[in-house]
């Protein structure tokens, strides 16, 4: 009997690159950024379209099980796999993996993320499909996607030669993954064929992932047995989980893994992490214009992205490139091009016990 494909998706990101908005009480990905539903609301949505419901688990903080009851009521509530702590991409994962292998043994599941903007769902849909079937295999199959700009703030991989085709979409070998490159590297990936931002989508069987935790990541795998061996009981998560190493899957896990057994998914996927505020500013406009909650009048000032908690009238005179939020309690102003350290503020502000 084939197995159904499972959807893990990851919703547990705090986001404090878009702060002020995204807060630890209200993550990015649980607001309504791009339209009317939330960035979560629109990946259970494509998850959807893969899977039932019945088959479709979140990953988050124990904080935000509420926000995910509330936006994705048709999610069975076992589905819901609560991180009692924060420990980075690794541990969340191999948490999630040992649950859907105690459930389900051997079946293979995609890994979609909760904050990630995908334009064309038909593309996803068929990529990830096929990879699936490549998982089947007991292989680890990542889609990754076109680079749009020589981007310093993503991962990227570049791929060897090119594999068999599976359901008429193309795969390839990997060669290496690349950390985050300067600027002068990044203009090289982007106009090269073989280079593609590493988005993290990736689709695998749960026991093969496991296997690799044995491998490379023996404390966490030995932590994650006793969980299961506990059935998972609240305590024993809790002691086991928050003794697990902080690091991410990336770096303990996919990097190690023999590049035999690694197929890459080229796409076209309309793809953003929307991971700072000129990155949504991108999404939602082009890069000239100026893009302004509620009334505004402009003189001589372009590229300016201003997002306000009040109806106040906005003046922009002789500024270009600037994001302004303005919330409750904070405002912020910053060049558009700086505003993926928007995150120091908010890793000061932890420091002077001060976070908002």
């Amino acid at each position: 009997m084939q197995k159904s494909l499972q959807i893990l998706i990851l919703a547990g990101g705090v986001g404090t690159r878009l702060w002020p908005m995204s807060r630890q009480k209200l993550p990015k990905q649980f607001q309504p950024l791009v339209g009317s539903q939330t960035l979560f609301q629109l990946a259970v949505a494509r998850a959807r379209k893969l899977t039932s419901p019945q088959n479709i688990f979140v990953a988050t903080n124990a904080e935000f099980t509420k926000l995910v009851q509330k936006q994705a009521p048709t999610i069975p509530t076992k589905n819901i796999i609560a991180e009692p702590a924060f420990r980075d991409t690794a541990t969340c994962l191999g948490f999630a993996a040992a649950i859907l292998e105690a459930r389900n043994p051997g079946a293979v599941f995609a890994v979609v993320y909760a904050d990630n903007l995908i334009r064309e769902e038909k593309e996803f849909i068929r990529k990830i499909r096929a990879a699936a079937e490549i998982a089947k295999l007991n292989k680890l199959a990542i889609v990754e996607v076109e680079s749009s700009f020589p981007s310093t703030q993503y991962g990227w991989v570049e791929v060897a030669r090119q594999l068999p085709s599976v359901q008429k979409q193309k795969v390839f070998a990997i060669k290496r993954f690349v950390e985050k490159p300067n600027l002068l590297n990044a203009k090289k990936f982007h106009v090269s064929p073989k280079f593609f931002w590493n988005t993290g989508l990736l689709v695998c069987r749960s026991d093969y992932l496991l296997e690799k935790f044995q491998t490379f990541l023996p404390d966490t795998f030995t932590r994650l047995q006793k969980m299961a061996a506990a059935n998972f009981t609240p305590k024993v998560v809790v002691r086991e989980y928050s003794a697990c190493q902080k690091i991410s899957i990336d770096f303990a896990i996919l990097e190690k893994i023999p590049p035999a057994e690694i197929a890459i998914l080229p796409a076209k996927l309309g793809w953003s992490d929307v991971g700072s505020w000129e990155s949504l500013k991108n999404e939602l406009s082009r890069k000239e214009e100026n893009l302004v909650d509620g009334e505004f009048q402009a003189v001589d000032s372009t590229g300016n992205f201003v997002k306000t908690a009040s109806p106040k009238f906005v003046a922009l005179v002789g500024v270009k490139n600037l994001v302004v939020v303005e919330t409750a309690d904070a405002i912020l102003i910053c060049a558009k091009e700086k505003s993926g350290e928007v995150k120091k503020i908010v890793q000061a502000l932890e420091k002077k016990g001060k976070l908002l």
